[in-house]
């Protein structure tokens, strides 16, 4: 081919601002990443729909897809792709040609085409410096955000080293972080590298895709910086914490004499992610998990005290509590290291410091001490109550003050709730009961009731009032856990005014279930 005789021209491929322009515009504003919230609104996004009902962007789903459910090819758009393609780059392109590339590229989903069209290009030999070409047009000029992961991918199987700014700077926007890391592994001669540079410019299933691809680096900074700060995402923890640990070396890293904090607290972090299991390899999965858990006890006795660590330490004693049937271990050995914990996490210093926090209801570490008071069994009922007075719709704040709550102060929960909650409006909502779902800002005061109700299984016959209100909640989560309430109290406890508001809330129940579940009570207590 004579350079220069095949020729794409540089015109936008949409009405869209271009998804290049959007990323050159934020790493201008905010630097290489990670960005704020405010970035990841795209120029090809919709209005999203209104209602409770649950919505899953675009980045969630292949994140999910990629993880759990697998990818579902999609052969015949394969197929019309690489025929639009294969003439696209053996005649002389026109525009025309690759409008109708771009547009029918925006009404796939990428992920279920990337690997069926790369394997269609090799199969039908189509010029690799073209292919590569049209790949690098639609990433610099699409506006529709399948047909810029379409591009990465084209770049990806015939791309080089001169494309790694545009892969780095597009891949800082999460959307396409998982089609340009793949790109990079594929282009560059330090694929390591570049792969390190772009995961330390996101943090949610960017950081996850980024991190992912790190499995078994042998470099020393790479290994660092998973241990202390590269496994932590806004997804799970527990996604990359195996990965950490096991590439990391994160065993021998605390063996060494001079343990920093950062070091320190990624590890209990780490290991406290393994203790909750999830989505990926767990403790049971981690050769070194036994010595890598006495070793963090050995450093955190001596270590000052954070609410952090000792959220590490009540997750992973929880654990050793509970290691599960398949334990690889012998009981005697958990036993030993459980032992530790609890002595451990029963340090006064770590009840001083959840009390400290406490005692400010408005303490940005609030919540998280909160917690904490729940495991270590605090009686912190009257410091909670000071939080809720500032924000009576602090769903968690109600749930473990009820959680925590003595007879006599569920008693005063029940009144407070009733002061503090707009019962009335809820009431005026809850006319006629749907089947809401109960998500979003506007069913705070739904959720802070719900918390109030459901604590009420552990005192029969108090909070009436508000399970009246619950009973013909809009949301039948919430109807239900009334109901749930009052079928665990005694029957010598259950008030014939109970029995009438079920009555009453079963006659106009839209739910069939629930609706069941409230005559079968009728039943039990005629």
């Amino acid at each position: 081919m004579n350079p220069g005789t095949w020729k794409l021209g540089d015109d936008p491929l949409g009405d869209h601002p271009t998804f290049l322009a959007h990323a050159l515009a934020m790493s201008l504003r905010y630097g290489p990443g990670p960005w704020p919230e405010d970035a990841y609104r795209l120029p090809d996004d919709q209005p999203r729909p209104t209602g409770d009902e649950p919505f899953i962007t675009s980045v969630v789903m292949d994140g999910i897809q990629s993880h759990h459910f697998g990818v579902k090819p999609d052969d015949d758009a394969v197929i019309e792709i690489a025929d639009l393609l294969g003439r696209l780059v053996t005649d002389d392109p026109a525009h025309d040609d690759l409008l109708r590339l771009h547009d029918r590229l925006g009404t796939v989903s990428a992920l279920g085409i990337a690997d069926g069209l790369v394997d269609q290009i090799r199969r039908r030999r189509l010029p690799r410096d073209r292919i590569g070409a049209v790949g690098r047009h639609l990433a610099e000029y699409g506006t529709r955000r399948d047909a810029v992961k379409i591009g990465l991918v084209l770049l990806g199987a015939c791309g080089d080293e001169r494309d790694r700014e545009l892969l780095l700077l597009l891949g800082t926007l999460e959307e396409l972080t998982l089609y340009a890391v793949v790109a990079l592994q594929r282009t560059q001669p330090d694929r390591r590298r570049a792969t390190y540079e772009l995961a330390r410019r996101v943090r949610d299933w960017g950081r996850v895709h980024a991190v992912e691809r790190l499995k078994g680096c042998d470099d020393p900074q790479i290994k660092d910086w998973l241990l202390r700060e590269g496994f932590r995402n806004g997804i799970m923890n527990e996604y990359l914490a195996h990965l950490a640990a096991t590439t990391g070396d994160l065993y021998s890293a605390l063996l060494e004499p001079d343990v920093d904090d950062a070091l320190l607290d990624g590890a209990a972090d780490i290991l406290a992610a393994l203790a909750l299991g999830g989505p990926a390899e767990d403790m049971g999965d981690y050769a070194d998990a036994v010595p890598a858990m006495h070793r963090l006890a050995d450093l955190l006795v001596g270590g000052r005290a954070t609410l952090g660590r000792l959220d590490a330490a009540l997750r992973i004693l929880a654990f050793l509590r509970e290691p599960g049937d398949d334990s690889p271990w012998p009981s005697d050995m958990i036993a030993r290291l459980r032992h530790r914990y609890e002595e451990l996490v029963a340090q006064p210093r770590w009840n001083d410091l959840v009390l400290e926090c406490l005692a400010d209801p408005h303490h940005a570490d609030f919540s998280h001490a909160m917690w904490a008071a729940d495991k270590l069994n605090l009686p912190v009922v009257p410091q909670i109550i000071a939080r809720l007075k500032i924000d009576p719709l602090d769903e968690f704040a109600w749930r473990h003050a009820i959680g925590l709550a003595t007879a006599e102060e569920a008693g005063q929960l029940v009144h407070l709730a009733g002061r503090l909650l707009p019962l009335t409006d809820l009431a005026d909502i809850a006319d006629g009961p749907g089947d809401h779902l109960g998500l979003g800002e506007e069913y705070r005061p739904d959720r802070a009731l719900e918390s109030v109700v459901s604590g009420l299984e552990s005192f029969p016959g108090i909070g009436l009032a508000l399970i009246e209100v619950a009973l013909r909640n809009r949301v039948t989560r919430i109807r239900r856990a009334a109901l749930t309430a009052l079928t665990t109290w005694p029957a010598s406890a259950v008030p014939d005014e109970a029995r009438n508001l079920v009555r009453r809330a079963a006659s106009v129940e839209p739910h069939e279930e629930t609706r069941t579940e409230m005559i079968d009570f009728l039943r039990r207590h005629p």
